[in-house]
């Protein structure tokens, strides 16, 4: 830490290393992992980083970001990847490659953005982590489905399924009982629609004990927000035949990531930076779509001689 903070007044003298990525590189780290306490520079303790994840990591790779996931620690980069299926085959159409701090939720909603309508409508089945409401309604406007084949997080209680919202996920217009509230506000700081009732009409209502609402002087208030009504629709279909046809489907999807790891080493790739490790994850992604066709390819074939003898 000295000998850096002595190479960087060396830099500093007559400027010419301004522009370099070195210096910037050294200035980088002093400014994340030391700080000037009584004039006197001292390194950080862990709870005084700033922003730990995006903190310099190596730096031959001054982009690689830094995260705790199924309990591993991981640096570098994330991989999304979107398989088409049909009833001959399937193929990778789609992948997007970013910093592994992007949330899987946010490469769901980058996805669908760039979609047009599907005509005939069709499946978008994914992981849990993809999930959410406005994902859901972003699908559906493109006339998509979104099946998310687990669940996170708390479950919600099923009757907010029945709750109605509206178009903005705002203000709560009915309730399960299709009691419509005498007000409702929006707290944007939580997210929650807050409605206020009747006091008779909650206190006959059959789900007070499962709905749990606040019961005032003059009247009973209900804070709910949209994500635990599309969570708790999700419960509901989750219970579905449908949804067990596509959970079923889930599984093999499953077999492209560990294909990735495998084969094509997805994990160890032989450069820095995200511009170049993202080039060697498109080759290695359009190799495995070559063999797909490949296989795809030999088992006409194969399909034909036989035809031929018989």
């Amino acid at each position: 830490m000295h000998d850096a903070e002595k190479l960087i007044e060396l830099c500093d003298k007559n400027g010419d290393f301004d522009d370099t990525s070195e210096y910037q590189l050294l200035i980088r780290l002093l400014k994340e992992r030391t700080i000037i306490d009584d004039g006197k520079r001292r390194l950080r303790s862990k709870d005084e980083v700033e922003k730990p994840s995006e903190a310099l990591m190596n730096p031959s790779d001054s982009e690689a970001t830094f995260r705790y996931k199924a309990g591993e620690k991981n640096i570098g980069y994330v991989g999304n990847i979107v398989e088409s299926v049909g009833d001959t085959g399937s193929l990778i159409t789609d992948y997007a490659y970013e910093c592994n701090t992007y949330a899987d939720n946010q490469f769901m909603k980058d996805y669908l953005d760039n979609q047009s309508k599907y005509p005939d409508g069709a499946y978008l089945v994914a992981d849990g982590a993809y999930s959410g409401e406005q994902n859901s309604a972003i699908a559906e406007s493109h006339n998509l489905k979104l099946v998310t084949t687990n669940f996170t997080g708390r479950k919600p209680d099923e009757i907010y399924a029945d709750f109605i919202f509206t178009d903005d996920g705002h203000y709560l217009i009915q309730c399960k009982n299709n009691c419509k509230p005498m007000e409702c506000t929006y707290d944007s700081g939580n997210d929650r629609s807050v409605a206020y009732f009747e006091t008779r009409a909650c206190q006959s209502c059959p789900y007070k004990d499962i709905c749990k609402p606040r019961f005032l002087k003059n009247k009973v208030r209900k804070e709910v927000s949209w994500k635990a009504v599309g969570r708790a629709k999700q419960l509901q279909y989750m219970k579905t035949d449908e949804f067990s046809k596509y959970a079923r489907f889930r599984n093999g999807v499953e077999a492209i990531p560990s294909l990735l790891r495998r084969r094509y080493k997805v994990d160890k790739i032989p450069a820095h930076g995200k511009f170049r490790t993202r080039l060697h994850f498109g080759f290695k992604i359009a190799a495995l779509d070559f063999q797909k066709l490949l296989c795809y390819s030999n088992s006409l074939d194969n399909c034909a001689s036989k035809s031929e003898i018989a």
